[in-house]
């Protein structure tokens, strides 16, 4: 789609994209942490919130493979809006939501949306891009989950605590209508000529060339998911006060990491970011399994956004830069299903383990996972490159 290599990422519609994905990331976010009391202030049943807060995941991942085949065969745009109405009416519903089953209905609901809205949004950003410059796209696109990340929680908290839930779920509301808004002034993509006439199989469904990269997300998922989830409960248990710090230095190191990695994966290819990661992340395991004080725990989040951030947008580019424009909401959808599959399952065996072996045991069988993800991207890397050669020669990538 772009000529030359002095050609830049940030045009109108990467732009307005980004600022899309902030707000549909902003919208998602302040519920995280707020979605299960409120099922709590409805039942009052713990089994019954954490029920709430994880089908959000199933019908996202059922979803996913769909909306990757329709997205390189159907219009970009109207497939896009289309997710971030079936959101907006998430929002309202939750608002309005009286009882558990309802709200079950519009999680599963806000899952479909979600599915659907950032595996085209990842998509029609990458097609904006030079063809030179997509790791550098795939990074500074994803830095809008990381703003997300670091403020939303506390907005959907602050909302949540001052003026109820409902506001917070009509802000949030508000949030994706601003999203629809800046969507409207995107150029609309074309879709490839013969994508149309495409019968739905497995080949329509699934990237095989992007299998493995979702299988090194899956793997580092999980132990990323297992951190996160139980971070806060360990760092008290352990005795440290304020352990939510640990969140914040996670997320400056992310913003450092993901303006260079992209460029980094670019000139040099992805092995310079995901090998050394590796190391970064089981290290940041180990300062958890023996965490003595708030030094370590910081330390251990500094470690965590060498070894982790880099790792969703470098894999997303790799596996773009694999296929042909034509494929890559495939690529996308195949992407997300290992990240999706990842924090499900991870969230729940970690809980297992911690109930056998405690948290300090936990967090060093997960070094075991992240070790095979590490192995698994070097074994596919050599094999795919032995196909077809798309980095230069003598890097590990």
């Amino acid at each position: 789609m772009h000529n030359g290599k002095s050609a830049s990422i940030w045009n109108k519609d990467f732009i307005l994209l980004l600022t899309v994905n902030a707000f549909v990331f902003i919208s998602m976010h302040m519920l995280s942490t707020t979605i299960a009391k409120f099922s709590m202030s409805l039942s009052g049943a713990e089994a019954m919130a954490g029920v709430v807060a994880g089908i959000f995941s199933v019908s996202s991942i059922i979803v996913r493979p769909i909306c990757g085949n329709l997205i390189d065969r159907k219009k970009k745009k109207r497939l896009y809006l289309f997710s971030m109405v079936v959101i907006l009416i998430s929002m309202l519903g939750y608002s309005v939501s009286a009882h558990n089953a309802v709200l079950i209905f519009f999680r599963l609901l806000h899952g479909v949306g979600w599915g659907f809205a950032t595996t085209i949004g990842m998509t029609m950003a990458a097609n904006t891009a030079p063809e030179e410059k997509i790791g550098e796209c795939t990074s500074v696109y994803g830095l809008a989950n990381v703003l997300a990340m670091a403020l939303s929680p506390n907005l959907g908290s602050y909302l949540s605590g001052n003026f109820g839930y409902r506001v917070m779920f009509l802000g949030a509301a508000v949030i994706i209508g601003c999203a629809v808004v800046a969507l409207s002034f995107v150029k609309d993509q074309p879709i490839p000529l013969g994508t149309q006439a495409k019968k739905i199989s497995v080949n329509t469904l699934i990237l095989k060339e992007a299998a493995f990269p979702a299988c090194v997300l899956f793997l580092n998922g999980m132990a990323y998911t297992s951190i996160i989830t139980f971070l806060i409960a360990y760092g008290e248990t352990a005795g440290i006060d304020k352990p939510s710090l640990f969140f914040s230095v996670y997320s400056v190191v992310i913003l450092v990491v993901r303006l260079s990695s992209g460029r980094i994966v670019d000139r040099k290819g992805p092995g310079y970011i995901l090998v050394p990661g590796g190391f970064f992340f089981v290290g940041c395991l180990l300062l958890l399994a023996n965490l003595q004080n708030a030094g370590m725990l910081y330390l251990a989040a500094v470690f965590l956004g060498f070894g982790y951030s880099a790792c969703l947008s470098t894999l997303m580019a790799v596996s773009m830069k694999r296929t042909t424009p034509d494929r890559r909401g495939i690529a996308s959808s195949t992407i997300n299903v290992g990240v999706d599959l990842g924090a499900g399952i991870g969230s729940s065996a970690t809980g297992i383990l911690i109930g056998w072996f405690g948290y300090s045991r936990m967090y060093l069988f997960l070094c075991i996972p992240v070790i095979l993800a590490v192995l698994i991207y070097l074994w596919d890397q050599k094999n795919y490159k032995k196909l077809k050669g798309i980095y230069t020669e003598g890097s590990p990538s």
